[in-house]
C-alpha cells in the first residue's frame, strides 16, 4: 500500500511549500491531509487522488483543468487554490474550513427544518451559479457540503472534470468512460449509474435531490438498499415514496421541487438549479422569511418591550427607553447573550407564546414587564420568565419615585444576572452598576428617550423630529454623551437620505461624535457611529474597518457592527466576507428589517443580485412598507432585467416617502429601463422645479441620469465629487453605469474621483 503521507513528507516540492499535520481522512477517490502553507501561514486541505483513480491522471493536464475549476468564485463553494503531483499521485489544495461536513452534523442528530432548508438553499446557489459556468460537480452529497459560521459551502466543484479530462490510456487517448468511477452510489443519477460519459447539470440536480430528500425527511429515499449494488439499482427502476410521507415540515413547493429533481430521466427534472433555489424560497404566497436562531448558549435573554401601564399612548416612549436601556445594560455583561433590540422589539403588543418567542430569538429566558407612571411616582414591574416551559423563574415590582429611574433599571439588571450567575460564573463584576446615571436633568433624559424613538423609525421625518429632541436635551444639559450621540445618529440619516446636503451632515455628526468622545469615550456606539459616518458620507469609508472592529471588541453579537462589516467587504469584493458578516448579522437580529436590507446591500455590492433581492425581500415580509427594503430591491430587480417589478417598487417608496427627492430618482432611474422616457423627463422636470425651493441630494441628480448626454453626466459626478459623499448609493445603483465611463477620456478622470473609487485606491 502506497504511504502517501510519507511521500508527502518527503517531497521536496511538497515540504518547501507545506507542513503537513494530519490526515483527515477521505474516500475512495482521495486521501485527505491538514497541511500548513507555510509561506502565506494558512491552514489548507491537500486533497491526493488514490492509487487506483490517479495511476492514469496526467499530473500536467490535471493541473491545468484544476485552474479553470479555481475560476469558481462564490461565497458557497470552497475554491481550489493549487494542483500539483506527488509520486506520480495528482493532487490538489483548497482552504481549511473550520467545521463539520454536512454528514457529521447528520449524524450528530436530527436537524431542525429551518436549519436543514438554510443548507439546501446555500447549496443550491453554489450549484446554480457553478452550472452558469458550465461546471457540473457530479459528486454532490453530505461530505462535499461543509458547514461553517452558518453557512454552507460546497467542496470539490470541477474535480471530477478535472479527472476526466485529465486520464489517458497507455496510447495517449482519452477514457471516455471516466463517470463509471466517479460518483458515489447514493446520490448518483440514474444515467451516470449507467456510466454515460457525457452526463450534465441535471445529474447534479439529481444527487441534490437525493441530498434534500435525506436532510428533509430524516432518511435516505433508498434507506432499505444497503449495498452499493442495490442502491445503482435503485436509483435507476424504483420511485422513492414521496417526502411529504416522512415529515409535515417541508411545504409543498419544497416537497415537489425535490420529488422532481428526484424524476428518472433528466428532462422530468427542473429547468435549472435556479428554479431549484427559486421554490425553496416559495414557501406560499407571502413573501418568505427565513429565520436562523442564533446558536444556543449557556445564558442568554431576550428583553420583551415593557408594556406601557400609564393609560397614556404618549408615555409609549417611556416605557420603551426603559427596555432600551436595560437591553443595554444586560449586553455589557460578558458572557450573557441578549436579543438584538429590533427583534426583541417586533413582539411589541403581540401574544406570543413564549416557546416561540424563545426558538426564533435563540434564547432560553424572556424578560417582561410594565411601565405605570403618574406625575413624579414610577411603578416597575419585571419577570423573568424560561422559555421552554414557561415557568417564572423571578419577579420584583420597584415603586419609586422617577428619580430613581436609573436605580431601578440597574437593580432589574442586576437581578437577572445574579439569577444567571452559576452558568455565567461571575462572581464580583455582578456588584458593578451596570446602568450608570447618565445626566441629572431628568427632562433631558425623556427628551432624548423621544429622540430615539423617532430616530428607530428610521425616515427622513422622523430623523429630523429625533434631531429636535436630541437637541433639546443636549441644550438642557451640553454634558450629556448619549444625547450627542443621537444628534450624530440623526445627522447621518439626514445625510443618508439626501434630507440635507451631504457636507453639512457630515460636519455636524463628526462634531457630535467628538463631543460625546470627550465625554464618555467609553461609549459602546462611539465606534459603531464612526464607522457608519465614514461608510455613508466620507470619503474614506474603506477605512471603517479599523473601527467596526473596535465595536465588535465590545460586543462581538452587535448585528449593526456585524452587518456593516459585511457592507464593508462587499464593497471592497470580499465575497466570503460578506457572506460570513451578514450570515452573523442575520442570526443576531433575525427580525429586523434594517438588517435585512443593509445584508442585501451588502450582496448588491458584491454583484450578487439574486441573493440581495432574497434578503430585501425577507426585509419586506417582516415590514412590507419598509423603505429601505424596497429602494434596494428595486435596484436588485433592475440588474435581475424585472424592470416592471423594480419601477412597481420604486414608485411604492415614492409614495411613502411622500416624494422624497431621492426616492424619486430610483423611480426615473427604473422608468429610464423600460425606455418610458417622457414620464422620466417629467419626474426629472419635479426635481429641477423643486430644487429652486429645497435641497435636492448629488447622489439623486446622478442616479437619475440617462447616461447619455457627456454634459449632464459631467456636472453630476462633479457634484458628488465635491459633496464628498460616501459610496452607498452609487455603489447600490449607478454602479455598473459608472463603470462603463472610467475608461472615457474626459468623464473617466472624474469618476475615479467618486468615493466609490477613490476610496480603496488611497487606503
Amino acid at each position: 500500500m502506497t504511504d502517501i503521507a510519507a511521500l508527502l513528507r518527503d517531497s521536496p516540492s511538497v515540504a518547501d511549500r507545506y507542513a503537513i499535520e494530519r490526515e483527515l481522512g477521505g474516500g475512495g477517490m482521495s486521501r485527505v491531509f491538514l497541511a500548513e502553507e507555510t509561506r502565506l501561514g494558512r491552514r489548507v486541505v491537500i486533497k491526493v487522488l488514490s492509487p487506483e483513480l490517479g495511476a492514469g491522471v496526467s499530473a500536467d493536464r490535471f493541473e491545468r483543468e484544476i485552474k479553470l475549476a479555481a475560476r469558481l468564485q462564490h461565497p458557497h463553494i470552497v475554491p481550489l487554490l493549487a494542483a500539483g503531483d506527488v509520486g506520480g499521485l495528482a493532487y490538489y489544495t483548497m482552504p481549511y474550513v473550520a467545521g463539520a461536513s454536512l454528514r457529521e452534523r447528520m449524524q450528530a442528530g436530527a436537524i431542525p427544518h429551518y436549519e436543514a432548508q438554510s443548507i439546501l438553499r446555500d447549496v443550491a446557489k453554489a450549484l446554480a451559479y457553478a452550472h452558469r459556468q458550465g461546471i457540473v460537480h457530479r459528486d454532490i452529497k453530505p461530505e462535499n457540503v461543509l458547514l461553517s459560521e452558518g453557512t454552507a459551502m460546497v467542496a470539490d466543484f470541477g474535480v471530477a472534470r478535472a479527472i476526466r479530462e485529465a486520464t489517458t490510456m497507455a496510447d495517449g487517448t482519452a477514457i471516455t468512460q471516466m463517470g463509471t468511477q466517479i460518483g458515489t452510489p447514493g446520490y448518483m443519477a440514474p444515467e451516470q449509474a449507467a456510466g454515460d460519459p457525457d452526463v450534465d447539470f441535471r445529474a447534479d440536480l439529481y444527487a441534490f435531490g437525493v441530498m434534500a430528500y435525506e436532510l428533509l425527511a430524516g432518511r435516505h429515499p433508498f434507506a432499505e438498499r444497503r449495498t452499493a449494488h442495490a442502491l445503482i439499482i435503485a436509483h435507476m427502476t424504483e420511485t422513492p415514496a414521496a417526502i411529504s410521507t416522512h415529515t409535515t415540515f417541508v411545504t409543498p413547493s419544497a416537497a415537489s421541487i425535490v420529488m422532481q429533481c428526484l424524476g428518472k430521466d433528466p428532462t422530468e427534472r427542473p429547468e435549472s438549479a435556479s428554479a431549484v433555489l427559486a421554490a425553496l424560497e416559495s414557501t406560499s404566497d407571502a413573501v418568505p422569511v427565513h429565520i436562523t436562531p442564533a446558536a444556543s448558549q449557556a445564558a442568554t435573554v431576550g428583553v420583551l418591550p415593557f408594556a406601557n401601564m400609564s393609560g397614556d399612548p404618549d408615555n409609549e416612549y417611556f416605557s420603551d427607553g426603559i427596555t432600551d436601556d436595560i437591553i443595554g445594560a444586560l449586553t455589557q455583561v460578558r458572557g450573557l447573550r441578549v436579543a438584538a433590540r429590533a427583534s426583541s422589539f417586533s413582539y411589541k403588543g403581540k401574544n406570543e407564546d413564549l416557546a416561540t418567542i424563545g426558538r426564533t430569538l435563540g434564547v432560553t429566558t424572556v424578560l417582561q414587564g410594565s411601565v405605570r407612571r403618574a406625575g413624579n411616582k414610577v411603578r416597575v414591574t419585571a419577570q423573568l420568565m424560561n422559555t421552554r416551559d414557561g415557568f417564572q423563574l423571578w419577579s420584583e415590582r420597584y415603586d419609586r419615585s422617577l428619580d430613581d429611574i436609573f436605580a431601578i433599571q440597574d437593580e432589574i439588571a442586576r437581578s437577572i444576572v445574579e439569577h444567571m450567575r452559576s452558568a455565567l460564573g461571575l462572581h464580583e463584576e455582578t456588584k458593578a452598576k451596570l446602568v450608570a446615571r447618565p445626566t441629572d436633568d431628568l427632562q433631558a433624559y425623556e427628551l432624548f428617550l423621544r429622540g430615539r424613538e423617532a430616530v428607530q423609525q428610521r425616515t427622513p421625518p422622523s430623523m429630523r423630529r429625533g434631531l429636535e429632541f436630541f437637541q433639546q436635551a443636549v441644550a438642557r444639559d451640553p454634558g450629556y454623551a448619549r444625547a450627542h450621540l443621537g444628534v450624530a445618529e440623526a445627522y447621518i440619516g439626514l445625510g443618508v437620505y439626501q434630507v440635507i446636503p451631504a457636507m453639512e451632515a457630515r460636519a455636524k455628526a463628526q462634531t457630535a461624535i467628538a463631543k460625546a468622545e470627550g465625554l464618555r469615550a467609553d461609549l459602546a456606539a462611539l465606534p459603531y457611529l464612526r464607522a457608519q459616518l465614514k461608510l455613508y458620507l466620507r470619503p474614506d469609508w474603506s477605512t471603517a474597518g479599523e473601527d467596526l472592529a473596535e465595536a465588535l471588541r465590545r460586543d462581538p453579537d452587535d448585528a449593526l457592527a456585524n452587518v456593516y462589516m459585511g457592507y464593508l467587504c462587499g464593497l471592497l469584493g470580499d465575497s466570503a466576507g460578506c457572506a460570513r458578516w451578514t450570515s452573523r448579522a442575520v442570526d443576531r437580529d433575525p427580525l429586523s428589517p434594517f438588517i435585512r436590507g443593509v445584508a442585501g446591500m451588502s450582496y448588491y455590492c458584491a454583484h450578487e443580485y439574486e441573493e440581495a433581492l432574497r434578503l430585501e425581500n425577507e426585509g419586506l415580509g417582516l415590514d412590507p412598507n419598509f423603505v429601505l427594503c424596497l429602494w434596494l430591491s428595486s435596484v436588485a430587480l433592475g440588474r435581475l432585467n424585472r424592470a416592471e417589478e423594480a419601477l412597481a417598487r420604486a414608485t411604492r417608496a415614492v409614495d411613502l416617502s411622500r416624494r422624497a427627492a431621492l426616492m424619486l430618482s430610483f423611480q426615473i432611474r427604473a422608468l429610464l429601463h423600460l425606455s418610458r422616457i417622457d414620464e422620466a423627463k417629467q419626474l426629472k422636470a419635479e426635481l429641477r422645479e423643486r430644487s429652486a425651493s429645497e435641497y435636492v441630494g448629488e447622489c439623486a441628480w446622478l442616479v437619475a441620469q440617462s447616461f447619455d448626454d457627456v454634459q449632464e453626466i459631467e456636472a453630476a459626478v462633479r457634484l458628488n465629487i465635491e459633496a464628498g459623499t460616501g459610496p452607498t448609493t452609487l455603489s447600490s445603483t449607478v454602479d455598473r453605469e459608472l463603470e462603463a465611463w472610467r475608461s472615457h477620456p474626459a468623464i473617466g478622470p472624474l469618476v475615479n474621483q467618486l468615493s466609490l473609487y477613490a476610496g480603496p485606491a488611497a487606503r
